[in-house]
């Protein structure tokens, strides 16, 4: 699924109304009748509704939307936002259709006076219709007001495409004026925006609403912004056939832990095999292998000459994929090790945790990186590898360079993980929760990306596949535990059910 920027967006609209041989007014009502149907999920029937309005296209949808309710015996007030002399031409229609059939249910804003001698109910809930996507300069004076009046007063917030005062192609820090919505109603496509971590407070969750934009139109969008969906990912999969075995599924091998570093390893190796390697070599020292094989027997173990650390390994040419770091330290030898690997090793690869922080120590061994290596950095590690950034916008761009010019693949984790691809493109993923936000979270990521890998999986379908399962788990296992307590190996024991789901949706 494209992520269009607002001028993209505005072309798509127009295009769907001249294919489609509608008017403009027509789109906005329907935007507006798919906006319905979702509310009517979101709001209870006993609940006030306040309907915030701009003179816009996206006040024009608002208003569309107060009718709407009001036509289906809801409790709803429009407060109309005079920050500007003119409404937009499909605004103004709707504006005078609500004023014509629900006169009473209107309230004029002209001055901010007016909307503090209101009596409000601050359990109401406030739909935000004030801007949507079309800002590009801080908001001020009488809609600066409104916005601050709507955070200050209420709880509930639901934005319509997106919270006024947001842009969504670059960076709103320092906007004052920014409405902080509970959910956003976005229109048909993601807004990079929203997807962003420093954006988090305005726009913490967001749906989609299909209303039905020209796909062709979408298609000839040039973007190299992409967010992942199930339907997106189940293309990938492969089937098993009946007369494969093992070898036919690939040998892994595994180089994590360190003295008092076992946990690592130890769910790092259980994701590996629960991701399809047909085969797993732990190498590590032997308190870690102890550990290891106590827990999972189908792993076989390579136990390094150290008591401590890795200090080496041998025959790394004989493994379809290896996975480097979790746990591992940051140990001289250990260093080398992974250097000699980087020189000399062919295969696919995938470098998380300490394996990340011994690059960025050694800035001049990215040179070395195979083609379409994998690094798994969250925002600190991947700082330590490219530089500080001003905002996640600028962080973006950097990924995005980084990626590039390295020849690898990163992903960047957190809330919609980013993976930047070596030909520029950047996908972000929908799946996962903030329950993941937990110790071991990185180290099963790798275990799956790699058992996928030796599987058989090209380097970019392993990380598309492997981070939106690694989230699809850690959704399911929201099934039966809260957020605060599901841990990571909870995570690691729902990639069977989150494999299975998807495999049936092939």
């Amino acid at each position: 699924m494209k992520i269009l920027s607002a001028s993209q967006i505005k072309t798509v609209d127009e295009l769907t109304i001249s294919r489609e041989n509608i008017k403009s007014i027509d789109l906005m009502e329907r935007a507006a009748m798919a906006c319905v149907r979702k509310l009517t999920r979101l709001i209870s029937d006993e609940q006030k509704i306040y309907v915030f309005c701009g003179k816009g296209n996206n006040g024009g949808d608002g208003l569309a939307i107060a009718r709407l309710l009001l036509n289906r015996d809801c409790d709803v007030t429009a407060f109309v936002t005079h920050h500007k002399e003119n409404f937009s031409n499909d605004a103004q229609i709707n504006y005078d259709l609500l004023k014509q059939k629900f006169p009473s249910k209107v309230v004029e804003i002209q001055k901010i006076e007016d909307l503090n001698s209101f009596d409000t109910d601050v359990n109401a809930q406030v739909i935000e219709a004030i801007f949507g996507s079309g800002v590009n300069k801080p908001v001020a004076d009488l809609a600066g007001d409104v916005i601050q009046f709507i955070n200050s007063k209420f709880k509930k917030i639901i934005s319509i495409d997106v919270p006024a005062g947001l842009y969504i192609d670059s960076s709103s820090r320092g906007n004052k004026n920014i409405i902080r919505s509970s959910v956003a109603l976005c229109f048909q496509l993601p807004k990079l925006a929203l997807l962003l971590p420093e954006n988090g407070e305005f726009v913490p969750e967001f749906e989609l609403v299909d209303i039905d934009l020209d796909e062709k139109a979408i298609n000839e969008q040039a973007s190299n912004n992409y967010y992942i969906t199930k339907e997106a990912i189940t293309p990938f999969l492969k089937k098993r056939n009946k007369y494969d075995h093992k070898g036919t599924y690939g040998h892994a091998l595994l180089l994590a832990g360190s003295r008092g570093k076992a946990g690592a390893a130890v769910m790092s190796a259980f994701a590996c095999l629960r991701s399809g390697a047909g085969l797993l070599t732990v190498h590590s020292t032997h308190e870690v292998l102890n550990a290891i094989l106590q827990r999972l027997p189908e792993a076989m173990s390579n136990e390094d000459d150290s008591q401590d650390h890795i200090s080496g390994v041998e025959k790394p040419e004989n493994y379809d994929a290896i996975g480097f770091g979790p746990g591992v330290g940051l140990h001289e030898e250990t260093q080398t090790t992974l250097k000699k690997i980087l020189q000399y090793y062919t295969g696919q690869l995938i470098i998380d945790a300490d394996g990340l922080n011994i690059l960025s120590e050694n800035k001049t061994w990215l040179n070395f990186l195979p083609a379409d290596t994998i690094l798994t950095p969250h925002i600190k590690e991947f700082e330590r590898l490219a530089g500080k950034s001003d905002d996640d916008f600028e962080r973006l761009e950097k990924l995005r360079h980084f990626s590039t010019r390295c020849n690898c693949i990163v992903i960047l984790k957190g809330a919609h993980s980013a993976i930047a691809m070596p030909d520029g493109n950047v996908f972000f993923n929908s799946s996962g929760n903030p329950g993941l936000a937990k110790g071991g979270s990185g180290d099963a990521l790798t275990g799956i990306i790699l058992g996928l890998l030796c599987r058989g999986y090209n380097p970019p379908q392993a990380a598309l596949i492997g981070t939106f399962i690694h989230g699809y788990a850690a959704d399911l296992s929201l099934k039966k535990a809260s957020m605060e307590s599901i841990l990571i190996t909870d995570v690691i024991n729902h990639l069977p059910k989150a494999f299975k789901k998807l495999e049936e949706s092939v």
